[in-house]
């Protein structure tokens, strides 16, 4: 198998819709942003069965077993669509993983959290300096949607909101319970603000606190209903940014069979980004990691009942959601070899890129390293090319009868994302815990490191995100 195929932790792959011979699940959408009883009643009459209203946004999840539903739904008055709802399956998730057993008592490190000497992404967006400054994402609050978390693990459990954490996964909790598997959520919510406890990794905001909305299942499995319902609660519940590592493996269908309904669904989850970031929830997702040209992929026009159009590329979603920040990958090549003096910055080879698409980049690793030699770095060896992937929280091992915290390596556009949203957070912890997205939107631009050609460009949009100069901003 490639080496990059180990490293992309997770991908997202467009699956098709549920079959008529069982109760399949739909997403309406009133024409509206408004979803009152009366229109449930009507929607219920029409042989749905509401199993989430939200009002919010005028979108409700349904579902029927009647293969006429959708028609009959969308011919009700106030009712702008009802669609089947798309599954996703994810690729299967691998990631060089360390469970050895004497890992949690490694030996001495720079920082007194023992594994944070591989954190090169932290050097390249220079963390330390942001916290030398006092900050540390005190009073901020990140929801990361995905797979669940593992709530038990040390350097996750202290700044996770556990009781306020949730799931939209039909019969699997948040708290992810697999052991010797790596849990993508786990990976993320480390980045963002895996505490400064002495003790295995520390996140880009130790301070922040994580609410964990699981909308991916175990497998990997999810559903726009799952997505939208998360992002609702997210924003109902205190988020200050919404995490979104995820990502439709290859793109969705921009035309022909598919491609109308699909635009129905990205319109619902558009208001449900709108409705987060009218609660002062700022959303940053995944680029994707499919090396796409994003400013020369075909997209669609899609017009809401307000009147407010966009362009959405179905073949990158979520990562052009309109109200979202959507972050590409960087990442050294050989960075084990040479720590101090290697480039931190190359575009990863898997991350999409254009202008017109991304607005920032991250720390999201890569496997680009040719040669298959050891490296030791932090008193472990391993290939030279694992040490340029990101090292974060990665879930639950067991050895010798005995279950340890385990961490993991892992590259993707998932790993740049959460950077970028630690940084968020730490903007956020310094004015007060409460901000507006447009707010941390100016203070990013305005503090990012300017890599590639002057301004805007395809690799790094707005900028290579730089945790000291942001929190050094008014």
């Amino acid at each position: 198998m490639h080496k990059l195929a180990k490293a992309i932790s997770m991908a997202i792959a467009f699956c098709g819709v549920a079959t008529s011979a069982q109760a399949a699940t739909y997403i309406v959408t009133a024409r509206s942003l408004a979803f009152d009883t009366a229109l449930a009643r009507k929607v219920e009459a029409a042989g749905g069965t509401i199993t989430a209203r939200l009002p919010q946004i005028g979108v409700a999840v349904v579902e029927s077993s009647d293969s006429d539903f959708a028609l009959r739904a969308a011919k009700l008055q106030g009712i702008r669509s009802a669609v089947y709802d798309f599954h996703f399956q994810s690729e299967p998730s691998e990631a060089t993983s360390v469970t050895d057993a004497d890992f949690t008592n490694p030996p001495a490190s720079g920082d007194d959290d023992t594994r944070f000497d591989l954190q090169w992404g932290s050097q390249a967006i220079d963390v330390a300096g942001a916290w030398n400054a006092g900050y540390r994402g005190a009073g901020a609050t990140v929801a990361v949607l995905d797979s669940g978390i593992s709530c038990q693990h040390p350097d996750i459990a202290p700044n996770l909101l556990l009781s306020e954490s949730t799931s939209f996964v039909p019969g699997e909790g948040v708290c992810h319970p697999v052991i010797n598997g790596f849990n993508h959520g786990t990976h993320v919510a480390g980045i963002i603000a895996a505490p400064d406890n002495g003790y295995g990794t520390i996140g880009v905001a130790p301070q922040a606190k994580i609410l964990a909305v699981k909308v991916l299942s175990d497998a990997g499995s999810g559903s726009f209903a799952g997505i939208i319902q998360g992002i609702v609660y997210a924003g109902d519940h205190g988020a200050d940014v919404i995490n979104m590592s995820l990502g439709v493996h290859g793109g969705l269908p921009v035309n022909g069979k598919g491609a109308n309904d699909v635009a129905e669904l990205v319109n619902a989850t558009k208001r449900a980004v709108a409705y987060a970031r009218s609660r002062n929830a700022l959303t940053v997702v995944s680029a994707g990691n499919d090396a796409q040209d994003l400013d020369h992929n075909s997209g669609v026009k899609v017009c809401d009942t307000d009147g407010a159009c966009y362009v959405a590329n179905l073949r990158a979603f979520p990562a052009e959601l309109p109200g979202a920040l959507s972050i590409s990958a960087t990442a050294p090549i050989g960075w084990a070899k040479a720590p101090t003096s290697t480039f931190l910055d190359n575009l990863a080879s898997y991350s999409n890129y254009g202008a017109s698409g991304i607005d920032f980049a991250g720390p999201g690793g890569d496997s680009a390293y040719p040669g298959n030699e050891n490296c030791t770095v932090g008193g472990l060896t391993r290939p030279c090319w694992v040490f340029d992937l990101v090292f974060a929280p990665g879930g639950y091992s067991i050895s010798g009868g005995q279950v340890f915290a385990s961490y993991s390596w892992a590259a993707g556009t998932s790993m740049a994302a959460p950077h970028v949203s630690g940084v968020a957070a730490l903007i956020i912890g310094k004015h007060g815990g409460t901000m507006a997205p447009s707010e941390v939107e100016r203070i990013l631009r305005a503090t990012s490191d300017d890599l590639g050609k002057p301004g805007n460009d395809p690799a790094y949009g707005g900028g290579r995100v730089n945790a000291a100069r942001a929190v050094q901003a008014d």
